[in-house]
């Protein structure tokens, strides 16, 4: 039995805010016209309309101290993916004492132990169930994460992983000069996503094939780096660029001469999408979804493709063995892809 990709859910934290009413927040803050310009400049772009953000109130993220932001994730981090989590499972109509493996990819927080310890404690999962953090891969985790889950799958031939995505992107949030913070304090969001791989016979998104590339001479284009105990973010200007040349790259690699209708490409950025649009030649409509996403909730980062794949379920109605392309790209800088089918039966 092949596993499959079934029951999607995702969580969002409370705290909605419009770009516009950021926009107003920043403006009454003692920041440098420069900042204020460019935060204008940047949330002002309908790329994203909106984002959720895991705090009571949005004049903390970018006065909190590095301790508090740490603590804000590992409180708020776990939450999420507790709740993401149990809808999954229970859409899939599994116990937590029925799951075998617990995978967790992040990178906007470290913890040791990792999430799965505080996750697996509050969903209530066996003392053997099979754990593992995936951390570092930035906005590409999911699907090399996904691909590890199979893994465990194939090798066990039975059981069920749950998978969850999930970051704290705010808590990466500083306020300086520099136009990289400034972008990604301008864009990206806070959520979780999770679902449940399993070899029983049940209608999903089977994996038939998978692809990585890795460009590390673009590294200090798209990373984290640590800088007085904080996460701060590089974003490169030729980031659109070289990620689009990357995913045209992967196709070839895999052999993928003509795409499949059903895209699920990595919302990283409206700059981002509209270049790999025009590197791969697709039409406008072809990453709507992708764009929906990004303008609902900003860059989740890893969460994001789940986003994505669970939109699809619920808008549109799959035959079997329709094909599906899903894309992340994140710090490293690495491209992955994993070709999916939609199941019906075994």
């Amino acid at each position: 039995m092949t596993p499959r990709i079934t029951s999607i859910s995702t969580a969002n934290p409370p705290l909605r805010m419009d770009q516009s009413a950021i926009i107003d927040l920043i403006m009454k803050q003692d920041f440098s016209v420069r900042s204020k310009k460019y935060y204008e400049r940047f949330m002002s772009d309908d790329g994203v309309r909106s984002r959720t953000f895991a705090i009571d109130r949005m004049e903390r993220i970018l006065t909190e101290d590095a301790d508090a932001a740490t603590a804000r994730f590992e409180t708020q981090a776990t939450a999420l993916a507790v709740e993401a989590g149990r809808k999954s499972l229970a859409a899939a109509g599994l116990r937590p004492d029925q799951v075998d493996g617990l995978v967790i990819v992040t990178c906007t927080g470290y913890l040791c132990p990792g999430l799965t310890s505080y996750v697996g404690e509050a969903l209530g999962v066996r003392k053997d169930v099979f754990i593992l953090d995936i951390v570092g891969h930035g906005c590409g985790a999911a699907v090399p994460g996904l691909r590890v889950a199979e893994q465990f799958l194939l090798a066990a031939k039975k059981g069920n992983l749950l998978f969850i995505a999930v970051e704290i992107c705010s808590a990466t949030f500083v306020h300086a000069e520099s136009v990289d913070l400034l972008l990604s304090n301008s864009i990206f969001g806070d959520g979780a996503a999770a679902c449940v791989l399993t070899c029983d016979e049940k209608p999903g998104w089977q994996m038939i094939q998978h692809g990585c590339l890795l460009f590390p001479e673009t590294r200090d284009q798209l990373r984290f780096r640590t800088v007085n105990a904080r996460l701060q973010n590089v974003l490169g200007k030729a980031v659109p660029q070289f990620v689009s040349a990357g995913v045209k790259a992967l196709l070839t690699e895999m052999t993928i001469a003509r795409l499949p209708e059903v895209l699920v490409f990595h919302p990283g950025g409206r700059l981002i999408l509209d270049r790999i649009e025009e590197t791969l030649g697709l039409a406008p409509e072809a990453l709507k979804v992708s764009r929906h996403i990004l303008a609902e909730y900003g860059n989740m980062s890893s969460p994001s493709v789940m986003y994505i794949l669970k939109h699809l379920a619920e808008t549109q109605v799959f035959s079997d063995g329709t094909p599906a392309l899903m894309v992340s790209y994140g710090a490293g800088t690495s491209v992955n892809g994993a070709l999916l089918r939609w199941t019906e039966k075994s």
